[in-house]
Parts: structure tokens; sequence; C-alpha cells
């Protein structure tokens, strides 16, 4: 069954005036696209009623960012040659980009809405990389469905594991989170990234937020606020490891601007989940562009130890609704229906 659309630039080097693209239908999923292309930058965006994409200019950030980082040596070489370099120049510049993506995208967005006019919204995937054995830069995107995220609180596990560099969006990741996916329970949403320490980083694709109360509970509670009524989120911090340690995701980055809107502090600290099994939180949840924000209600540790349990969350709930509203304003047209 076809469930997806996979559009590549075949001259990747040219303009978009140039432009020659190649579109095909396919089951192919998400990881599958990436592990058919050369280890290259990628991110995964979404529609908003249909036609626009959130964060659009993010995502640009991101892959631009990523490829500059990036060194597309070729096989067997350290370093990366002049001319993989002048191929890969309109990759590294930010308008240059622009340029190329947004067609790239009106076509795909075009070829899959008419292809499947039922689906309401598309989950959108960018790759960008250099290919040694053909010589010239490859870019691509694959659309899918994008199913609605869970309207229940999640399960999450735990596993010791990070990125080695977090800022840039290496599809190596996705290589490397494989076996993790795989052996994910099937009630479990997000397998969370923690070290030796109890430090939390983030989700395999999302981040994590743990929140407190800005007045700690008494020492003698121990139910996670079951008891004591859920403050607004204004009353409330939130707790996340701070970028040096984990990828600036786009839902992310519109919650630390409701934050700074609405006055809502974060503190840019590792999470702890032995402040979590102490009773400090007020709740914690996962974002990331299929999941928006999503309430957390039990956390497996990786130790043996009993999960924990966190109960609804009045605070939670209201930056969900805040979520759910500002992506609306912070998304790029690119269909005009």
């Amino acid at each position: 069954m076809t469930n997806s659309i996979i559009v590549e630039q075949l001259n990747a080097a040219e303009t978009s005036a140039k432009a020659q693209y190649t579109t095909k239908q396919a089951d192919m999923s998400f990881n599958d696209f990436i592990y058919s292309y050369p280890r290259g930058a990628y991110t995964g965006m979404r529609t908003v009623h249909r036609g626009s994409i959130v964060e659009l200019d993010a995502h640009m950030k991101r892959i631009v960012n990523s490829v500059s980082l990036m060194k597309f040596a070729g096989p067997g070489k350290d370093h990366e040659s002049d001319q993989v370099a002048h191929a890969m120049e309109s990759f590294r510049d930010r308008d240059a980009f622009e340029a190329k993506l947004v067609p790239l995208l009106r076509h795909a967005l075009g070829a899959y809405y008419k292809a499947m006019p039922d689906v309401q919204e598309a989950k959108v995937s960018i790759m960008v990389t250099y290919d040694h054995e053909a010589h010239h830069p490859r870019f691509a995107t694959h659309v899918t469905e994008l199913h609605q995220p869970p309207t229940s609180r999640v399960k999450v596990q735990l596993e010791n594991k990070a990125r080695t560099m977090p800022s840039v969006k290496d599809s190596q990741w996705v290589r490397d989170r494989a076996i993790l996916e795989k052996n994910k329970p099937a009630d479990v949403n997000e397998i969370v990234l923690v070290d030796d320490q109890g430090h939390v980083y983030e989700g395999m694709a999302s981040n994590f937020f743990a929140v407190r109360r800005r007045t700690p509970l008494p020492e003698t509670s121990s139910d996670n606020n079951a008891s004591s009524g859920s403050p607004p989120i204004t009353d409330c911090v939130l707790q996340c490891a701070s970028l040096e340690h984990v990828l600036l995701g786009t839902v992310m980055k519109i919650i630390m601007g409701i934050c700074g809107r609405d006055k809502i502090d974060i503190e840019w600290v590792f999470p702890s989940i032995q402040d979590a099994r102490a009773g400090k939180w007020e709740g914690c949840f996962l974002s990331s562009t299929s999941r928006l924000l999503l309430p957390i209600q039990t956390i497996y540790t990786n130790d043996g130890s009993d999960p924990i349990e966190f109960p609804p969350s009045d605070a939670v709930q209201q930056l969900q609704q805040k979520v759910a509203q500002e992506i609306i304003h912070r998304s790029y047209r690119i269909l005009d229906n």
C-alpha cells in the first residue's frame, strides 16, 4: 500500500529555477527514507491546516547549521574537498537554501495531497547530503500522514545513552537509535535518554521537560502533589537540560517563546530522576514535531526500580493548550489551499 511521496531534486546543486524533480509514491517509512541516502543532515516538519509548515525558519536554520558543521569527506579521506564544498554552498546559506526548499515543499505537498486527498495533516522530512558515488549533492523530501498524538498521557522508558553532537541533526542518529526503537515496549511512547547520575537529557526524537512548583511541598509529602491540588503553570518552573547537551527542537522553541511571553521560568539544568522519585516534580512532558506537547503519566526506569507515576497536572495541561494554539501563528504557508 502506498503511504508516502518522495520528491528529490535531481540537479540538487542548481537553483530552484532550474530544478528537475523526480516524484515517486512508495510504501516507505521515515527510517527507510533516511537509510536510503548517505549520512547527512535531516529535519522532520509538520503541516498545520494542511498547507502550512510549522516553524519553517527554525527547520531551515537547523539544516543549514548541520550541513555547515558536517564535513562530507570522501571514502578514506579526513577532509572535505573544494569540489564538494562548492557543491554544498547553497545548503550552507540560509537564503539560498530557502529558495530551494520552498519550491520543493510546494511540489511535494501538492503531489501528496493529490494522491492522498483524505489526509488531514502531513509529516514532512528533509534530507540533505553529498553522494560521493554519484559525485553530487542529494536533496529530497519524504511526505507521509501525520497521525494525531495520543489524547491520554503516555509512558516513557529510560535508557543510558546520549547523542555525541546534539546540535547537529545528523542522520547517523537515526541509525544509532534503531536498536532502541526496535526494543521499545508496545505501551511506551518514547525512550528517554539519561546518564549514570540520573540526569535526564532528551527523548530519542523529542525534548524532555520536568515541571516543579516555585514553592516546594513540605518534605512530608511524597505523593507527587496528588493531595495538594495542581498549581497554574505560572506558579511552576520548567526544567530542561541545557542546549549544549540536547537538540533545540522546533516545538521546544515554541515553548520557550510562550514561557518568555507569559513569564514562566525555565531552569537550564538536568532534570533529576532522583527528584522525580522524591515527589519534587509537579509533572513532566515530551515535546516534538509530531507530539507537540505530550504529558507523561509513567516513567519506567532502567535500574529495576519501581516505575514513577504522575497524577494529572493542570499546569502541564495549560501549557499543552498554549502550544496547540501557538503553532497556528508560527507557520509558513506553502500551499494556497
